[in-house]
């Protein structure tokens, strides 16, 4: 039967869980995956859940994804947002979703990773490239998932907070968080409201003072960030299920100044007085006979921020040139529907999406302009049973967009509405080889359409618009192995192939302005390598990732990715309470720039962390974060924090 049905990801989370776990609260419904009447051998999906998240001490999203191999952490120093890249594609092509809901902004395709909160996860779950169609438009180079909490127990619940401080006075961070829930067997309800603060951090001992910057607290660097998370579900039988969600997030963010030494650089002086968020979004699964269900996903999404430009590092003035009020004012609504049924030995999936995105933006006392997209995806996957240990997944999408309306900011006239469109074809053979090995070969076409501000932006009068851009492509070829040692270790490798064409990159007009245009080619080649280790009282493992980026189109710098990336970790359970960890990264250099002139060094990083468990639900939770106070930056010239050390305490009933 279709409800009996495991997830590989599901699988491997109760695999790796020697205790009690937050995965066991995973809200399923909120999953978007390919299933099978067993799981698939080898999917190649990665799983951060909430246990890892509390004792590795990562609070927001960017730190949870840090740590899965593929991806690396960019920090847009100028934006002061953080966002992440997977095998060198960014946010714009993996987006982000929230229980299979698409969050990300519909301007410019980004979204602030750094200012989503982990407390309220089940977990985070990654697909590459061989990721469902069933997500729908714009998966080129995977999709992030975050997935929320479903309670179990009649009333369950948690709440926590902490405190964090740097070398010097003045870098304090305060967090608190609650969870709560219950279920009625009937209907459940599910409830969570978090807030951080930080007032600035410490720079390393080793950072060089420039004129912008001196070597004691981050300038402009305070931030704060509320959530609230509320979900309401029914589940009348056991096959049905009908959920309702509320996210609610408030931001307030400062963007430190460039800190670098390149002359050509402009320091910026911008704020962020909001950056606010509001989702709502119905989820439904029903279950039509023994061996077919529909679900669908219903959802409304706002954004609004203002980004303020001061004359200065007073922040109190406005009367030079580059200084200015932008409002942007986006919506999102959408819905999609899935339908599957079982013929034989195919699991068939049947999928429509369809996305409305509206971007508003002005100047203080400038008309508002208006941008608006539809895009739909009709999508097909079958999961073929070929034997009770080979699998064979294949499926396609055929996906569109159209602009809708596009104000001119030059002219005050409408840009000409244009429309793109692009087939999405994938294949995928899994295997079982014995009780130890898995593997699988897939090969994935997959697209991206331009963002908005891809086609209409002006750039403040550096770039000519380009309505007509085409979809991105990345053909990738990967093979992965699983081999496991019993219940005592693990090993995973995958190798990875994408030839990445049409890419949207920036062409000299004249000498002072470019368009962007599908000039683009670049190639993608890498390796992922992974273990895990349970040897009576330690766990410990890691993973590293080799990405070989190279631009075929021309002699630009590919920015933002590292060559080389390893993480470690090691935990000691001492006693059945007391456990302590340490982590360490290393990342190769990045290029900041296309042109090359701004390097991000190599850097290594280390933690240590301790855990201790008290009667009665309450943890303890002390560590401190680069321990050897070492000065690093994912982009050139915005350094991040010093040493660190927090302490959190949570109750959990």
């Amino acid at each position: 039967m279709m409800t009996k049905k495991l997830s590989y990801t599901t699988f491997m989370l109760a695999l790796a869980s020697s205790s009690f776990s937050y995965a066991d609260t995973t809200f399923e419904l909120g999953r978007i995956e390919v299933n099978a009447e067993k799981p698939l051998p080898a999917l190649g999906s990665s799983t951060v859940d909430a246990e890892t998240l509390r004792d590795e001490n990562r609070e927001n999203v960017t730190e949870a994804l840090d740590r899965i191999p593929g991806i690396t952490v960019t920090n847009i120093g100028a934006r002061s947002e953080q966002i992440v890249q997977l095998r060198g594609f960014d946010l714009r092509q993996v987006p982000v979703f929230v229980d299979g809901i698409p969050i990300y902004v519909p301007y410019d395709g980004y979204v602030d990773l750094g200012r989503f909160t982990t407390f309220d996860l089940a977990g985070i779950d990654v697909s590459k490239s061989f990721s469902s169609v069933l997500y729908g438009p714009n998966v080129m180079g995977g999709a992030i998932n975050l997935v929320s909490r479903k309670p179990t127990e009649k009333l369950e619940g948690e709440i926590g907070a902490g405190y964090n401080v740097g070398d010097r006075s003045g870098s304090e961070g305060k967090r608190t968080w609650l969870n709560l829930g219950s279920n009625q067997g009937l209907w459940y309800a599910q409830f969570g409201a978090s807030y951080r603060q930080q007032d600035s951090f410490s720079l390393s001992d080793d950072f060089d003072p420039v004129a912008s910057q001196n070597n004691g607290l981050r300038n402009n660097a305070d931030r704060k960030d509320t959530k609230i998370n509320i979900k309401l579900g029914l589940t009348p039988n056991a096959t049905d299920e009908y959920a309702i969600g509320y996210v609610k997030q408030d931001g307030e963010k400062n963007t430190p100044p460039y800190a670098g030494d390149n002359p050509d650089v402009r320091t910026r002086y911008w704020q962020w007085p909001y950056w606010d968020k509001e989702s709502v979004y119905l989820l439904t699964n029903t279950a039509l006979s023994d061996d077919s269900y529909i679900k669908t996903r219903f959802y409304y999404d706002s954004f609004d921020n203002l980004l303020s430009s001061f004359d200065d590092d007073t922040y109190s003035s406005q009367t030079r040139g580059y200084a200015f009020d932008s409002f942007y004012d986006d919506e999102t609504y959408g819905a999609s529907v899935e339908y599957g049924k079982t013929l034989g030995r195919h699991d068939v999936k049947l999928a429509a999406h369809y996305k409305f995105d509206e971007h508003k933006e002005n100047d203080l006392d400038e008309p508002v302009r208006t941008f608006q997209d539809i895009t739909t995806s009709l999508a097909i996957e079958d999961t073929i049973r070929l034997t009770d240990k080979q699998y064979l997944v294949a499926g396609i999408s055929y996906d569109k967009r159209r602009s809708e309306q596009a104000d001119d900011i030059d002219t005050g006239q409408p840009f000409d509405t244009n429309d793109a469109d692009s087939w999405n074809p994938q294949i995928g053979y899994f295997v079982e080889l014995d009780d130890s090995n898995e593997a699988r070969l897939t090969l994935s076409k997959k697209t991206r359409f331009p963002t908005i501000k891809d086609r209409y932006s002006y750039r403040f009068g550096s770039a000519l618009p380009n309505p007509g851009l085409d979809a991105e492509q990345s053909k990738t070829i990967e093979a992965g192995w699983v081999h496991r040692v019993g219940t005592t270790a693990r090993f995973d490798v995958a190798f990875f192939y994408s030839d990445i064409k049409d890419l949207i990159q920036e062409v000299s007009i004249t000498p002072n302005i470019f368009q962007f245009q599908n000039v683009g080619e670049v190639s993608a080649r890498g390796i992922e390598l992974g273990s895990d280790f349970w040897l009576g009282k330690w766990e410990f493992g890691g993973n590293y990732t080799y990405l070989d980026r190279v631009n075929k189109s021309s002699d630009l710098k590919l920015t933002d990715v590292p060559s080389h990336k390893l993480f470690t970790y090691a935990t000691w359970h001492i006693s059945q309470p007391l456990s302590i960890s340490a982590t360490a990264q290393y990342e190769s250099k990045r290029y900041t720039t296309t042109e090359g002139d701004r390097i991000a060094d190599a850097f290594t990083i280390a933690g240590v962390r301790a855990k201790y468990q008290f009667d009665k639900g309450v943890t303890a939770r002390l560590g401190v974060e680069n321990l050897f106070d070492k000065n690093y930056e994912y982009q050139e010239g915005f350094p991040e924090a010093g040493r660190t050390y927090y302490a959190n305490l949570s109750y959990q009933f």
